[in-house]
């Protein structure tokens, strides 16, 4: 055992007596890697981050003002069961229907470098500098997709929910503040009205439906009425079991189209109570605001990574740099070996 540790000890020697005798090659190495770091940091695009934090609930504050109103109509009003906007949120956001409604919208940009007049604003085609070949057809359509599938594969949107919580995060980022700051209200005031557009729409069809249904109820309810008076006015003999059996059946008619009238008129009051309550919100927990500083690369990550990863490849240059001295000079005394042999 102590045999091994002392083997271990003069190979770890070794290796430091070979790094030491190419120093200057490490330290050489190790300052351009940390070099070509920061020049990286200073030339790569900086991005900027927006977020928006906000939960999605429908209006149910108000039930309690609309409840009190139903039970005035006779019935009570449940809880319900509406839908949940938040489980189809994301595929809304990163949508091509969604996202196309922004590729071909003009932005300011706040970076001078970005642009020749910030008090201009420019398509996302003219500040990512996209080009499209001129000879393919539908170069608008193409262009459109370019701009989206950048959106998507370099991820410049994110939607993050947490799952305890409920809160959304609405996150953009862009090489401009200005431009990550508009695009996140822009998208967050677009998702707002998709989603009561599309719970308005729902509301309303259901409304609609029952509307149509119930003015069918009440003409069943006024005819089977109007028959039931005739039989009544003809036959005034209550003798007959005959007739008392058809007065029973049309009296029956009667009752049924009065209670279906009478549970359509309380859906019908309840549809326009859902109609004018469940409309989604989007409720801001926190106000997006532009950023002050870049949110990557982060510098003081980005120099520790030079410094380390400098470090590291100083010491593997200065290995192999003496590795490669090394074999060299055992193939030159073997060459020298070789000759005096033959010689």
């Amino acid at each position: 055992m102590p045999q091994n540790t002392s083997n271990d000890d003069i190979d770890l020697s070794r290796l430091i007596a070979r790094i030491l005798r190419h120093k200057k090659v490490a330290i050489a190495t190790a300052i351009v890697f940390f070099v070509a770091t920061i020049a990286y940091l200073k030339i790569t695009d900086k991005f900027y981050q927006t977020t928006t934090k906000f939960v999605y609930q429908s209006s149910a504050k108000q039930s309690g003002n609309l409840s009190t109103l139903a039970a005035l109509a006779g019935f009570s009003v449940g809880s319900g069961s509406s839908d949940d906007g938040s489980a189809y949120m994301e595929d809304i956001i990163k949508s091509k229907d969604f996202l196309s409604q922004f590729a071909t919208r003009e932005w300011f940009i706040a970076d001078a470098n970005k642009t020749a007049d910030t008090l201009k604003p420019i398509t996302l085609e003219k500040f990512w500098k996209i080009k499209i070949d001129s000879s393919v057809n539908n170069i608008e359509q193409h262009l459109q997709e370019a701009i989206i599938g950048k959106i998507l594969k370099r991820k410049y949107i994110k939607y993050e929910q947490d799952k305890k919580t409920g809160i959304i995060s609405l996150i953009t980022q862009f090489e401009d503040t200005k431009l990550s700051y508009d695009f996140n209200v822009a998208i967050f005031e677009e998702l707002n009205n998709t989603l009561l557009h599309k719970m308005r729409f729902k509301a309303a069809e259901n409304r609609k439906f029952i509307e149509e249904r119930l003015s069918e109820i009440k003409s069943d309810l006024s005819k089977s009425e109007e028959i039931l008076l005739r039989f009544q006015q003809q036959n005034r003999s209550w003798n007959d079991p005959s007739i008392q059996l058809q007065e029973s059946r049309l009296t029956r008619d009667v009752t049924i189209n009065q209670e279906l009238a009478l549970q359509l008129q309380k859906q019908y009051e309840l549809a326009k109570i859902e109609e004018a309550r469940d409309m989604p919100l989007l409720d801001v927990i926190e106000s997006p605001r532009r950023a002050l500083i870049h949110f990557k690369p982060r510098l003081k990550l980005g120099l520790a990574i030079g410094f380390a990863g400098g470090i590291i490849l100083g010491l593997l240059s200065a290995l192999g740099f003496d590795f490669v001295r090394t074999e060299r000079k055992n193939l030159i005394e073997q060459v020298e070996k070789a000759k005096k042999e033959l010689s």
